[in-house]
């Protein structure tokens, strides 16, 4: 199956099955692919969460003396989870366009020297990976901006034979018109692996956003008891194969209207 090359290519000629129920600013955003990066990071000995909150504060400063609004991050902390996410804290950071994220990267390159290498001091991130995301539904009150905390998950997915990145478009924009219809506030974006993953086991992920527990329970209970599970298995269940999803705490810690 190819993958992120073509999927792109295929984007462009994709009918977005559900535009007749948004209006045509949301059906830009959700066509739009947009650069998305994780750092994998542990504490260095002696270092803890309230040394890296010191340095994100100075990162902030410097990325309002350099007038950056094109770059929202995150930091996530672990709450569902198995042995193999051996890790205390990712970085999750996302741009506006392609442009934007590569004059921001050589920016930071040139001038942020200082910055690096008090992260550095602090986090040793072994692992730097990139993704071209895409929005498959937005939260209900997105034009109110990202909340200080929330609640993320990530699902690795496979493709099943015969499935096309059209069929798999319509399915998932499907879906998230069925739980918008029902009343969801998650979010749902689509990653495709763009840099530094290698040969991954996946094809690509899917994260849900959640502004708390209790929306994501909500999502449980529609789902399972509510019987959704039966709609999404008929838009995607010949699409694609999902292993269990990983939670994670975030809390927003640089906000930019990215999309």
């Amino acid at each position: 199956m190819s993958k992120l090359i073509i999927t792109i290519l295929s984007a462009a000629v994709v009918t977005l099955v559900s535009a007749s129920c948004v209006n045509a600013q949301d059906e830009d955003r959700l066509a739009k692919f947009l650069p998305a990066e994780l750092f994998v990071c542990n504490y260095r000995e002696g270092k803890a969460s309230s040394d890296l909150d010191a340095v994100i504060d100075r990162w902030n400063a410097y990325m309002d003396g350099r007038e950056a609004d094109t770059y929202q991050a995150l930091t996530l902390t672990r709450q569902f989870f198995t042995p193999e996410q051996d890790f205390d804290v990712l970085w999750l950071g996302a741009s506006k366009d392609g442009n934007t994220f590569g004059q921001g990267k050589d920016d930071y390159n040139a001038t942020g020297s200082e910055i690096m290498a008090a992260f550095g001091s602090v986090v040793d991130c072994g692992s730097h990976v990139g993704y071209a995301s895409r929005a498959f539904k937005l939260p209900s009150n997105y034009d109110a901006g990202p909340p200080d905390t929330s609640v993320i998950t990530f699902t690795d997915c496979t493709i099943k034979e015969g499935a096309t990145y059209d069929t798999i478009a319509e399915g998932l924009l499907a879906w998230g018109q069925t739980l918008s219809d029902d009343g969801s506030d998650a979010a749902i974006y689509q990653w495709w692996p763009a840099y530094g993953g290698g040969d991954a086991e996946f094809d690509f992920k899917l994260l849900s956003v959640y502004p708390n527990y209790a929306s994501l329970g909500a999502d449980f209970e529609r789902i399972t008891n509510g019987e959704l599970w039966r709609k999404r298995m008929e838009l995607l269940g010949e699409q694609i194969d999902c292993d269990e999803s990983r939670v994670y705490d975030a809390r927003l810690r640089r906000a930019a209207q990215i999309r």
